[in-house]
């Protein structure tokens, strides 16, 4: 029995001289070493912590790193990006004690994929030095690529302008590549400000035609009375007031390159019997003139409006639509595509703070706040956003307290911080939120009802009595 118990007390000795040898290496290969869980939550460190981050150890063993994040101890913090993204991360980490750690964090699964743990770990930037080796061997090998980096640069005419990783926009990106060789008619659609011109640009500066110029008319801000002479310009003396030269149209200067007719929807029916002989026969009339004037043109036309839809309402020529519909390119707008966010906030922080000539970053609960938003505006709004956070945030981090009210505050939070406190009451203002905004969205009670698993009378029973109107019929 004596010997069992020896033999059991040796076993522990060796389990815990195996644990402390663990953290010796660990002290030894790494200045930190931090344990995360699956919630954030700081699980444990090496002693060295005080020394690296500022604030006593026990201070961090079971907080946040959200928490530690806003009080800057890890700014920005590597961590809660890749609690965010699942993926492995290495970047440079400001701290609580003005140290600066080059931190690497990567996530730990369990058997069914499930996240188990973050584990972080850190070396002090000034050791970059004994990375030199590898640089240069890393150097090396960028520079063997370099003939076929340029090779592919001069096959593009310039890198695309298109951010985005979603396979939707990567699928338009590689389209819009392979229609550019082609003079075929583009027709792209999609909301206002999801970056429609962007991919004009790509099929021009990738066309036949990139030597040449593109001309762009806006068909919606031209006033009705001067868009005829304005797109097909005018002899000597075709109206009161006409230059005593005469004027060559838009389409005419578009002669050997690309037309571009933004907001073709926005063009009156009478100027697109007009245009639709112009498409068909590449001749321009100008006003007041006697003779046709032939034009070689690539026509690429867009819109935010529903063509088919104006066609139902007789305000869009139908041979027209299919005459410019030969190739058609559909952006989604950017609630659609939110795997886009994070990639356009980047690239649109790195480009406004070398432009004004400071120094930020967006913490990760802003970035989480811009993911939970819609997005009306699409990307121009977020770019709009950005170049404001930029210009007006104080610390290096943007948090979600400098973005504007409406990114982080919906309907539904509203109903949660209303003023009621009866469990009833706040029940109520969140039923109505939810069921307002899937009015909005679906705009009949009986999407509303297939949305929310409820039935259509159902719906239309709450929504008149949230509203006050009747909402018994969704005609």
């Amino acid at each position: 029995m004596e010997n069992v118990n020896d033999n059991n007390n040796a076993q522990s000795r060796g389990i815990l001289n195996s644990e402390t040898d663990f953290y010796r290496i660990l002290e030894t290969l790494y200045d930190d070493f931090t344990i995360i869980s699956p919630e954030g939550i700081i699980e444990s460190a090496l002693p060295s912590f005080e020394s690296m981050y500022g604030i006593p150890i026990e201070e961090a063993i079971g907080h946040s790193i959200f928490e530690m994040e806003e009080r800057k101890i890890f700014d920005p913090c590597i961590s809660a990006i890749v609690l965010r993204t699942l993926k492995p991360a290495t970047m440079l980490q400001h701290t609580g004690n003005d140290n600066y750690l080059m931190c690497t964090s990567i996530p730990i699964f369990n058997d069914d994929g499930s996240l188990h743990k973050i584990i972080s770990y850190t070396r002090n930037a000034e050791k970059y030095e004994q990375l030199k080796d590898e640089y240069d061997d890393l150097q090396n090998t960028l520079a063997a690529y370099s003939a076929e980096l340029i090779s592919l640069r001069q096959k593009l005419n310039g890198e695309t302008t298109i951010v985005g990783v979603s396979p939707r926009i990567q699928e338009l990106v590689n389209m819009a590549l392979k229609v550019a060789g082609f003079d075929a008619t583009v027709l792209i659609t999609g909301e206002s400000g999801v970056g429609k011109n962007l991919f004009v640009d790509i099929i021009h500066r990738n066309s036949k035609r990139s030597g040449a110029p593109i001309i762009s008319i806006n068909c919606g801000a031209i006033p009705e009375q001067l868009l005829e002479s304005e797109l097909f310009g005018y002899e000597k003396g075709a109206f009161t007031g006409a230059g005593s030269g005469g004027k060559a149209g838009l389409i005419e200067l578009a002669d050997g390159g690309t037309l571009f007719l933004d907001e073709i929807g926005e063009m009156p029916l009478h100027m697109q019997v007009k245009l639709l002989k112009v498409i068909q026969e590449k001749k321009v009339m100008p006003v007041g003139g006697l003779r046709e004037k032939p034009v070689d043109f690539r026509l690429i036309a867009a819109t935010n409006c529903d063509l088919a839809g104006l066609i139902k309402e007789g305000r869009f020529r139908e041979d027209l639509y299919y005459r410019l519909n030969v190739l058609e390119l559909s952006i989604p707008p950017l609630r659609q595509r939110k795997e886009d966010i994070i990639h356009l906030v980047s690239h649109f922080t790195k480009k406004f703070c070398e432009q004004y000539g400071v120094s930020h970053t967006f913490s990760s609960g802003a970035i989480d706040c811009m993911e939970s938003y819609d997005w009306p505006g699409n990307v121009r709004e977020l770019e709009n956003i950005v170049e404001r956070a930029v210009l007006t945030c104080d610390d290096f981090t943007i948090t979600e307290k400098e973005l504007p009210s409406h990114i982080h505050t919906d309907e539904l939070q509203l109903a949660l911080h209303s003023e009621s406190t009866s469990l009833k009451g706040i029940l109520n203002s969140v039923e109505k939120a939810v069921l307002v905004k899937n009015y909005e969205k679906y705009k009949t009670t009986t999407g509303v009802a297939r949305a929310l698993g409820i039935s259509q009378p159902t719906a239309s029973q709450k929504l008149s009595k949230y509203l006050g109107k009747d909402y018994q019929s969704d005609k």
